[in-house]
């Protein structure tokens, strides 16, 4: 199989190390300003990277729907990549989240820190090399004849309208008329559908036509800080070797477990030694 086209990145993502990694793998990287996804693998798949910080941002705002939906409909094939822990979300939040995409037809990876981000998006990659140089698709790639099935894409494209929600919505009313005839208390009461959700149905079915010469820039996404320090680290009885660190502490013991004796696990936030690795049969009589 011949590879060649190139992987085109988000520039967001030239402070990532990721590029550098699918470079060293020999593979062609492209860094521009691409309208959807992170990465664009090959003719039909594309990858969003969501941080820790980020991926609780866009849940909150319901960005992450409006972007799984704008890949799906771009890319046969989107790929969101949780990398870490999220934070300032409650886990209850973000893991329904993720189940909602999953339903949706969104594959979702889930990968320990930027490191092994790159090691996923390396592999899919490689997987993904066709003879066909990598274009960006314009518009949908794929237009449904059945009228249901183009009114559940007409409202999907709403921010926090999901495929599965749009299906509801439309069993319920009938069709996309009706939907927008419904007064707000009666789409609010619609399970799911809640004062935000509402209001941007209201918005996008009721809302005047504005062209897009006199649209307002969308916002840019925040630009991506640098990645907090670890917390859980293992030390070992040679102290001039460089320490391993890990963002879970349930990998951090399973390391502890292999490590040699005399290793220990610290707390990186209090500096409290949370356990050590003693010799083997340490303890016995």
């Amino acid at each position: 199989m011949v590879e060649n086209g190139p992987v085109l990145v988000d520039h967001r993502e030239r402070g990532s190390g990721i590029p550098e990694a699918l470079a060293a793998a020999g593979l062609d990287v492209r860094l521009t300003d691409l309208p959807v996804g992170d990465y664009v693998l090959g003719v039909g798949l594309a990858v969003e990277r969501k941080g820790p910080q980020d991926l609780g941002a866009s849940i909150r705002d319901g960005r992450i729907f409006d972007q799984a939906v704008r890949l799906q409909s771009t890319f046969p094939q989107a790929v969101l990549l949780v990398e870490g822990e999220p934070r300032g979300i409650a886990e209850d939040a973000w893991r329904g989240a993720v189940c909602r995409l999953v339903e949706d037809g969104f594959t979702v990876l889930h990968s320990l820190d930027a490191e092994d981000s790159a090691a996923w998006i390396v592999r899919l990659a490689k997987r993904a090399r066709r003879a066909a140089p990598t274009t960006r698709a314009e518009g949908p790639r794929r237009a449904p004849r059945h009228p249901s099935a183009q009114a559940e894409v007409m409202l999907s494209v709403v921010p926090g309208i999901s495929a599965a929600m749009a299906r509801s919505l439309l069993a319920a009313h009938g069709s996309v008329a009706a939907i927008a005839a419904a007064a707000p208390e009666g789409l609010r009461r619609h399970p799911g559908i809640g004062r935000v959700r509402a209001g941007r149905l209201a918005e996008a079915l009721h809302g005047g036509y504005v062209a897009p010469a006199d649209r307002e820039p969308e916002p840019e996404r925040p630009a991506r800080g640098t990645r907090p320090p670890r917390r859980w680290i293992l030390t070992g009885p040679d102290r001039t070797a460089e320490p391993e660190s890990f963002d879970r502490r349930a990998i951090a013991l399973r390391a502890l477990r292999s490590a040699a004796a005399g290793t220990q696990l610290v707390d990186g936030l209090t500096g409290e030694v949370v356990e050590a690795e003693s010799e083997p049969g340490a303890g016995a009589d």
